[in-house]
């Protein structure tokens, strides 16, 4: 192998989908810097950082049969880590919302009755429930477009599958979501 500064990182990609782990550490070394700095500003902890930083380069070495296809790597290594910092944050707010008591919960607002907050709390889990009974591609995509706001393009990337089966899978979820919460919802109007 050349020395690693003469590598530009084009040159590694075609090394890197063949299984090249070698080409890939060269890769990994290229980007952290400016990948860690990146991150760093962004969360609170250097070891979150890393984590997301981890977490991005196993998915580039997950799909690398698909690294060539990537129009602009640095574009798509820092729009994946700005998505991952996002899931960071998402992830530990659950956390944090999920260890509280439910009577350490806000329930001030009086103008809301403690029964609706339970009901609404009901219908949350109802339908945490039906996504995980989703197909698995299916709940993958699903949870890439509402968890993780990716765009569809971005989730066909990255799954390497055409944007128009994320919009089919899409469709698919919120239509048997409608269906399994249908009985949720009944209003009667009164004219």
């Amino acid at each position: 192998m050349k020395n690693q500064k003469s590598y530009q990182y084009h040159e590694l990609l075609p090394l890197i989908r063949k299984g090249d782990q070698r080409a890939f550490v060269v890769l990994y070394d290229l980007f952290t810097p400016d990948l860690i700095a990146f991150i760093a500003k962004k969360v609170a902890s250097s070891e979150a950082a890393e984590d997301i930083l981890h977490d991005l380069f196993m998915s580039v070495w997950k799909n690398r049969e698909m690294i060539e296809q990537i129009e602009s790597l640095p574009a798509y290594l820092f729009s994946s880590s700005r998505y991952l910092i996002l899931a960071h944050y998402r992830k530990n707010l659950k956390l944090k919302v999920s260890s509280l008591e439910f009577d350490e919960l806000e329930l001030e607002d009086e103008t809301v009755a403690i029964e609706d907050k339970l009901y609404y709390r009901y219908i949350i889990d109802i339908v945490a429930k039906e996504v995980e009974n989703l197909p698995e591609k299916c709940r993958e995509v699903f949870k890439l477009s509402r968890d993780f706001y990716m765009s569809n393009k971005a989730i066909a990337l990255q799954l390497n599958i055409s944007e128009s089966t994320v919009e089919k899978h899409i469709n698919k979820a919120l239509k048997h979501l409608r269906a399994a919460t249908s009985h949720l919802f009944h209003f009667t109007l009164f004219f």
